[in-house]
């Protein structure tokens, strides 16, 4: 995948993060009609600038945006 479209996308969930603040990668894979590994890369591209933080709930990893927690790991 061109790091172009990667870098569309991220603005794309980033802009969705802003709405929900909090949600699974399938959900918001199918909330923006993206594929689930679009929308992961999308997610890793945020991460790598700190944008969001990382969770595993019950299996599902779940986004936040960087302001749910007051810092955040990784």
């Amino acid at each position: 995948m061109d790091k172009k479209v990667v870098g569309v996308n991220a603005g794309v969930v980033w802009h969705a993060l802003n709405e929900v603040k909090e949600i699974s990668i399938s959900e918001l894979a199918r909330k923006l009609n993206m594929s689930v590994e679009s929308t992961a890369l999308a997610i890793g591209w945020l991460a790598r600038e700190n944008k969001v933080c990382l969770q595993n709930r019950d299996g599902a990893i779940e986004v936040f945006d960087e302001h749910h927690f007051p810092f955040c790991f990784g």
